[in-house]
């Protein structure tokens, strides 16, 4: 009897590890058709995207970002990147920067890419940073971003780089399917804090710190740097645009908030913007000011229309031009080739 009921046990123990490697398999063949072919994971940066990487519409430049190519840049071009999230990872974006800047000053040549994408906090894009001025010596440096440090308040247990949303199917050092479980049904259902008020806000001093670091380590490599507010759709007085982003904030809120914890977030980082700028004396694009709040500007809660994305690129150009030319216009790349690490 006992030895019927070991070899049960044994059966049932074999079954459940085969069960267990078979969802683990699935899960990560599922994961690979869903992760762009470009996309490379990093440990210190979460992931980038290798050069030349097809990413839906969009074929990236010789560094993985989008916009103009770094090896063809000829001596006397400025060379203007945008940092930011997924609000940042448009060729519109880049293109009406450019087309402003063109029109404004004629007499000057510009090459622009965006290396921002979606995910990307400032302490994300403070790392990718310190690579770019390695790397490509840029005259100006952008920052538009502002929601997606609000992960700090809903995810109030995360450090400097928050791991939630991607996961890379081909690494060994965990399971994936573990992860997934993990993240959508103890972190994201159970753990995450979308509603906070402006007295549980942990993003601000992070944010503040983390750009600060971008202002000095930019200066010092001799680039400027053009800050910006960061323009979301509310309040507003669209009826369907309200609608429309009270029906998205479900898919979002464990990493942003709830909308009106949304609103919070964003209002105090685009103050610390504001005291950055005149602190470090720098141009600063009021986009929030700027941009009509309807749904003809705005898609969602803070992804701009193509037309919003027009208002984006003027703001940033005009504060671009603020500064004038960089005396470190044109300096020698280090690299011509930008191969993620």
């Amino acid at each position: 009897m006992e030895s019927a009921r070991r070899h049960r046990l044994r059966i049932l123990l074999i079954a459940t590890l085969l069960s267990l490697a078979t969802a683990e398999v699935i899960t990560r063949w599922l994961l690979r058709g869903n992760t762009p072919a470009g996309m490379v994971f990093r440990d210190d940066l979460l992931y980038s995207y290798a050069p030349h990487a097809q990413v839906g519409d969009l074929r990236l430049n010789d560094i993985g970002c989008i916009g103009d190519s770094l090896a063809e840049r000829r001596p006397e071009e400025e060379l203007v990147v945008l940092l930011g999230g997924s609000t940042s990872f448009s060729r519109r974006y880049v293109e009406a920067v450019h087309s402003r800047l063109r029109r404004m000053a004629p007499e000057r040549s510009f090459r622009i890419f965006s290396c921002g994408r979606p995910r990307y906090t400032s302490y994300m894009n403070r790392v990718q940073l310190d690579e770019i001025l390695r790397r490509a010596a840029p005259d100006f440096v952008v920052l538009y971003m502002g929601i997606n440090d609000n992960i700090y308040n809903s995810f109030p247990w995360t450090g400097d780089l928050p791991r939630v949303g991607y996961f890379d199917w081909r690494s060994l050092r965990t399971s994936i399917l573990f992860e997934l479980l993990r993240y959508h049904l103890v972190d994201k259902a159970w753990r995450s804090t979308p509603d906070f008020d402006r007295d549980d806000l942990r993003s601000p001093e992070i944010f503040r710190r983390n750009v600060a670091a971008m202002i000095s380590a930019a200066r010092k490599a001799g680039a400027q740097v053009v800050l910006s507010t960061f323009a979301i759709g509310l309040p507003t007085e669209d009826q369907a645009l309200a609608s429309h982003i009270e029906a998205g904030e479900a898919r979002m809120q464990h990493f942003w908030g709830r909308i009106e914890p949304t609103r919070i977030g964003v209002a105090a980082h685009n103050e610390v913007v504001g005291r950055l700028a005149a602190e470090s004396s720098l141009p600063v694009a009021d986009v929030a000011g700027a941009m009509p709040r309807d749904g003809l500007h705005f898609g969602d809660i803070c992804h701009l229309t193509p037309t919003g994305e027009e208002i984006l690129g003027t703001q940033i150009a005009d504060a671009i031009l603020v500064g004038g030319p960089t005396p470190t216009a044109g300096a020698a790349l280090n690299e011509s080739e930008w191969s993620p690490r």
